[in-house]
This record gives structure tokens, C-alpha cells and sequence, in this order.
């Protein structure tokens, strides 16, 4: 699989991917400790091998298989972690984009309401000096209230 063709997995493709990775490892891995073990068995291939130097040859085949597979599942989660680095860092900046833009509205909206509370004070103090001014007693009322 290429790297245009991952680009276009879903996460749940890409992490499908890794865990099949991480299973092939395993495996590996696995086949890796058998080949081990029966090395220090000395049980290696000297049955169908007909030389200790033919068995020896086998043996190292199959530790250059198994280094070469290891270096490969590396790349390979190397790889997809980056890319799974770059998708959340894209979600997050878009994540970021949107708080960004509902804060500047909720600011828009308060300066709005704030306008409109600022114009009815305003109209009510206004509403209210009429209706003092045009009451003399009660301007006199509230005067002798306040000595």
C-alpha cells in the first residue's frame, strides 16, 4: 500500500492497519524466540541441511528476514503516526477556528446588548427628569426628604 492510498483510510482503516501491523510483529517476534530457542538447542536445520555451514547459512536468513520485517513494522508506525499527528493537529486548529469565531460572536452579541440596555437607560433617565421636572411637588418633597 502506497502513501497516496493512505492518505485516504479513515482513522479506523488506519488504526485497522496498525493493529494488523502489530499482529504481524507478533508473529514474528514469535517465530523469531522459536528460532532462538532452538538455536540454543542446537536443533537447528541440520536435519534437512546436510553441513553445519548449510545450517548456519539458514539460520542467518532467517534472522535477516526477521530484522528486515521489524525495520518494516517500524516504518510503517513511524509513518502512520505521523499521519495520525497531522490529522489531529488539523482537527485541532479547525476545533480552534470554531471556539475563535463563537467567542467573537458572543462579544458581537454583548456589545449589541449592551448598545441597546445603554440607549433604554438613557431614555428611561430622561422619561424620569421629565417627570420630576414636571412635578414641583415632589422636587420639593425629595429636597426636604434629603436635609
Amino acid at each position: 500500500m502506497n502513501d497516496k492510498d493512505l492518505r485516504h483510510l479513515s482513522r479506523g482503516e488506519l488504526l485497522e492497519l496498525l493493529i494488523e501491523q502489530t499482529r504481524r510483529a507478533d508473529e514474528l517476534e514469535a517465530r523469531l524466540a522459536e528460532a532462538q530457542a532452538r538455536l540454543e538447542k542446537r536443533e537447528i536445520a541440520i536435519d534437512k541441511a546436510g553441513t553445519l555451514a548449510e545450517a548456519s547459512l539458514m539460520l542467518n536468513g532467517v534472522f535477516e528476514a526477521a530484522e528486515k520485517a521489524a525495520a518494516q513494522y517500524l516504518e510503517n508506525i513511524q509513518r502512520l503516526s505521523g499521519r495520525q499527528q497531522q490529522v489531529c493537529d488539523a482537527m485541532e486548529a479547525a476545533a480552534r477556528d470554531r471556539a475563535q469565531a463563537i467567542l467573537e460572536e458572543a462579544e458581537r452579541a454583548c456589545r449589541a446588548r449592551e448598545a441597546r440596555c445603554d440607549q433604554y437607560e438613557a431614555a428611561l433617565t430622561a422619561r424620569l427628569q421629565k417627570f420630576y421636572d414636571d412635578r414641583p411637588g415632589l422636587k420639593e418633597l425629595v429636597q426636604s426628604a434629603g436635609k
